[in-house]
């Protein structure tokens, strides 16, 4: 399912890469050499999160409230592992996303975003822990929101769980983007030990 997104989304520069069993036990130095990148801020992961303020659009029907990325009740967010999101950001970027006016939301309506459980994103995604993929979701309405740290990556090209917790998917970032219509929000800061 992840691969046939990936290929009907053209996203040529994708490579496929099958992990150790031991891959989470690793460092990000030792997983950087196994994908081959050339730095761990190209390591990347997918968290999905989940509105616990949600309210479907007033005028609309279900379907086209699922469709709306201003106002969802789950968001799939893709950040470095050097990275961590900052759940402010995240709550004020989303409420950005609209206008200013009466159909902006109040600035408590996205306070209270949480990792949705893992049960519920293997539900929703389709796939397990530490192989959430954007690629080949089931639910395809869940908006994907990509870090903006992540377009300074150097060189241009990521890495991220390919369906599988085996496998990892690497592709250019702007192919990414592309692929999944990445929202690209200023939404973490640097990780600090």
């Amino acid at each position: 399912r992840t691969r046939r997104h990936v290929q009907s989304s053209n996203c040529y520069s994708s490579h496929w890469k099958h992990c150790p069993s031991n891959y989470y036990t690793l460092t990000l130095d030792e997983r950087k050499v196994i994908l081959g990148a050339a730095s761990t801020s190209q390591l990347c992961k997918a968290c999905l999160f989940e509105n616990k303020n949600y309210k479907p659009n007033n005028n609309d029907d279900a379907s086209k409230a699922a469709a709306d990325p201003t106002n969802s009740r789950y968001y799939l967010v893709v950040v470095q592992y050097v990275e961590s999101i900052n759940t402010k950001k995240l709550a004020s970027e989303l409420r950005g996303l609209r206008p200013s006016g009466p159909g902006r939301f109040d600035p408590g309506y996205f306070a209270d975003l949480r990792l949705a459980p893992e049960e519920v994103s293997e539900q929703l995604t389709g796939f397990g822990h530490n192989g959430v993929s954007p690629f080949g979701m089931l639910d395809g309405s869940i908006p994907v929101i990509m870090c903006k740290s992540i377009v300074n990556v150097s060189p241009k090209f990521i890495w991220m769980g390919g369906g599988d917790k085996d496998w990892k998917l690497g592709m250019a970032v702007s192919e990414f983007v592309r692929g999944v219509n990445a929202i690209v929000l200023d939404i973490s800061e640097p990780r600090t030990v």
